[in-house]
């Protein structure tokens, strides 16, 4: 996701200095080899890493200088922001912005960024959030973070129930693709044609990763959430099944197994 990102900013004519836990260049931006380096002199400083401890650990070792503004993208939930907010000075602003969309809206700029922290804040970096796509304020610090993960609680469960509605079908001799068509007529249409050719030809090249929709329920985690905890149980098993690193449809063909 940051790839592309800082591709978009590059082109966007901001100055980008890009660095990443291993090693990646972007066309028309300086990298730095280390995280320190990369922000000594930002006054914006995005962060877009797999989970909380990743971020702590880089915010850390970058030490944002005072008077500049971390902008948090990561899927890490609001604790993890209140500790972000902890761990950095307070003369280093805070906020936090994790985005709806995958490698390919990153690509095109038609993010959906979940804001969320001081007004002044937001319009600091409103114009470079901008630059990812449909900026919307979630609220106070903290509010996008929550925002995202209780966005998530609803869509991924939804396709684990679609794979888990697929391999009871198939028992009882229904096809994928007529269960396909029939819930293209639900409210489920817009979903069940998204992952249609993943159901019926096999998962594509890894835009959410199974493992990352693992942690992002795993994040959610609480006493209401019900289906959500049993999705990210489904999600971890198959994780631990080899699948980790694959497409979340890969969801799909992993109740097969």
């Amino acid at each position: 996701m940051g790839a592309p990102m800082a591709r978009r900013l590059v082109a966007a004519g901001h100055k980008v200095t890009v660095w990443n836990r291993t090693p990646r260049t972007v066309p028309g931006a300086d990298t730095a080899e280390t995280a320190a380096r990369a922000v000594a002199d930002a006054d914006v400083v995005i962060t877009m890493l797999r989970d909380p401890g990743a971020v702590e650990k880089v915010l850390t070792a970058a030490r944002p200088r005072p008077g500049s503004l971390v902008v948090e993208m990561s899927t890490i939930g609001p604790e993890a922001v209140s500790r972000l907010r902890e761990l950095l000075p307070e003369e280093v602003a805070l906020v936090d912005a994790p985005v709806l969309g995958s490698v390919q809206p990153a690509a095109e700029g038609t993010l959906l960024v979940l804001a969320g922290g001081a007004p002044a804040d937001l319009d600091r970096c409103r114009d470079v959030l901008g630059v990812f796509g449909t900026v919307r304020d979630a609220g106070p610090l903290g509010a996008g973070a929550a925002m995202k993960l209780a966005v998530m609680s609803v869509i991924v469960p939804a396709q684990v129930m679609i794979a888990e509605a697929l391999a009871y079908g198939e028992t009882k001799g229904v096809g994928r693709a007529a269960l396909l068509d029939v819930l293209s007529g639900t409210p489920l249409g817009p979903l069940a044609d998204r992952v249609r050719p993943a159901v019926l030809d096999g998962p594509p090249e890894t835009r959410y990763a199974l493992g990352l929709a693992a942690k992002d329920l795993a994040l959610a985690a609480h006493e209401v959430q019900t289906i959500a905890a049993a999705a990210r149980d489904r999600l971890t098993a198959a994780a631990e099944a080899g699948l980790a690193g694959s497409d979340l449809t890969a969801i799909f063909t992993a109740l097969d197994r």
